[in-house]
Order: C-alpha cells, then structure tokens, then sequence
C-alpha cells in the first residue's frame, strides 16, 4: 500500500484512486465513505471515528484533525485537491 509523504504525492494518488478499478464503485459511497476510504488507503489514521464527520491523520509527522463535512465533492478534482491541500500545508 502506498502512503502520501510529501504534498506533491497527493494528486498523482487522487487520480490513481479515481481510476483504480479494485475499489468498491465509489458513485456508490457518500461523500463521507469517499474520503475515509482514501484517507485509510493513503494516510496514516491516527483516529477515525466511524460516527462522526472528523478523521485525525498524520502526514509528515504531523497530525491534522481534518473535518469531512467541509470537504467539497470527492469527485471535483481541482476543487478537492484544492481543500485537501491547503488542509495539509496550512
């Protein structure tokens, strides 16, 4: 499994999970479902409360408490690496 280490790692994955074919069909998943199952494929979850909106990673030793509920659609591309990586460099 790969991991997301530096932020110019984080489009390339995106478009490969997008494209990966071995996933569930993620126009079944919720918002919600599409960014937990990123986040546990790329990233180190450091708390993944099932019932709430907010999913705790670490990326570069660093953690971030990020809040799923303000992410913008999985599926826009540009508007979504757009939050993921202000989230991440902020």
């Amino acid at each position: 499994m790969k991991h997301i280490y530096a932020v110019h790692d984080i489009k390339q994955l995106y478009l490969e999970f997008l494209e990966n074919r071995a996933y569930p069909k993620l126009e079944r998943l919720s918002n919600w479902g599409k960014n937990r199952f990123f986040f546990h494929r790329y990233f180190n979850l450091v708390e993944d409360l099932h019932h709430t909106e907010q999913i705790v990673i670490e990326f570069n030793r660093r953690v971030y408490s990020l809040d799923t509920g303000d992410a913008p659609d999985f599926m826009d591309k540009d508007r979504y690496l757009e939050w993921l990586t202000a989230k991440l460099v902020a």
